[in-house]
């Protein structure tokens, strides 16, 4: 199943997003929670989580994963970094543990985020245990939902290289914690061998990105747009046995539509049994 994000759509009524991402050949969602108006706000959150839920499914298009978004007045994953050791891994377990509840409530399995940049000045072994130590009691409440989270891969973040993402895998330990492959930036983060990064993540990938790009970071593309064998990719993801979501990565792209209908047709081609439902 190929899952779509509605991060690149205006918000507005939801339903309509949803239809357009329907019609335009998902099979799933990869929700961005706030781009969806009142949808984790207070009073108006539990309700709307559940008619979210029904209007995807009423659309034909489950939600499968979600983006790992702050409860209102939280912080995000990379509170482990703070100043306050003890302080900053409760507030990044806290935001894993909020959006294991908003996954339950809209039906999703898998979250995803990133964790982070090295601050300036920082000592790199005590962030990366700082990182690791937050991450392994985050998948004691992942393990528990069922739930898997993936590390999502940026150009210039901690782990986010193929010889370190491998190893935070191993450090922490757990099937519920993985990595989320995204071309666009193994692209950038290797200077133009993705597959080579792909090879390198066998057995840790929870989550594949799918998307074309050049050599800016961020810069999602239309397949056939940019510098990716996208077809290399996707048949070195295949060889290395994953099991995982398919997700079309659209983030700075501003023709999402366009990018959806020219990847299906692609995966029509070259890789139908993605698109199965």
């Amino acid at each position: 199943m190929l899952l779509a994000s509605n991060h690149m759509f205006p918000t507005g009524p939801i339903e309509g997003v949803f239809d357009r991402i329907a019609r335009a050949g998902a099979g799933g969602l990869d929700l961005f929670p706030p781009h969806i108006p009142y949808l984790t706000q207070g009073k108006f959150g539990p309700k709307n989580l559940e008619l979210c839920r029904m209007a995807a499914e009423a659309a034909g298009l489950p939600i499968r994963g979600i983006i790992g978004s702050p409860a209102p007045g939280g912080k995000g994953f990379t509170a482990y970094q703070d100043a306050d050791e003890k302080q900053g891994r409760a507030d990044a377990v806290a935001f894993i543990r909020h959006n294991i509840e908003l996954a339950k409530a809209l039906g999703a399995v898998h979250l995803c985020t990133a964790e982070g940049r090295l601050p300036d000045g920082a000592d790199e072994q005590a962030i990366w245990d700082r990182l690791v130590a937050a991450l392994k009691e985050s998948a004691e409440h992942l393990e528990a939902a069922g739930m898997v989270l993936g590390i999502e891969l940026h150009p210039g973040l901690i782990a986010s290289t193929p010889e370190k993402a491998p190893k935070l895998i191993d450090d922490v330990g757990s099937k519920s914690v993985r990595v989320c492959l995204d071309f666009c930036h193994a692209n950038v983060i290797t200077k133009g061998d993705p597959v080579g990064m792909i090879r390198a993540l066998k057995g840790t990938m929870g989550s594949i990105h799918i998307a074309d790009g050049i050599q800016v970071p961020g810069l999602h593309l239309p397949i056939g747009q940019g510098e990716i064998d996208v077809d290399a990719c996707i048949r070195a993801v295949k060889d290395g046995g994953f099991d995982g979501l398919w997700v079309l990565c659209m983030y700075g792209c501003a023709f999402p539509e366009l990018t959806l209908r020219t990847a299906v047709e692609f995966l029509k081609e070259k890789h139908p049994e993605i698109l199965a439902k």
